[in-house]
């Protein structure tokens, strides 16, 4: 079995698939420039931006974090 490809997908899911793959995971989170050490408001979703296959089964997978303002629904945001 290869390296699984995991980028798009919310860090939660991510992992639990680099799990059953067999890999250990370190994971970064990054924010938007202008997001950095500003409160934020809304709901947080973490989705991978890169991966990278280290030795001995580790994984590395860089997030980035989006916040959501109000609720989802439907597949449209309601603001």
């Amino acid at each position: 079995m290869g390296f699984p490809d995991v980028l798009a997908l919310e860090v939660s899911e991510a992992l639990r698939i680099l799990k059953q793959a067999g890999y250990t995971c370190e994971v970064t989170a990054t924010e938007p420039p202008k997001s950095k050490g500003v409160p934020q408001e809304g709901s947080i979703t973490e989705y991978v931006v890169r991966q990278r296959e280290l030795d001995n089964n580790k994984a590395e997978i860089i997030t980035v974090r989006r916040y959501r303002k109000g609720g989802v629904q439907d597949g449209s945001e309601n603001q």
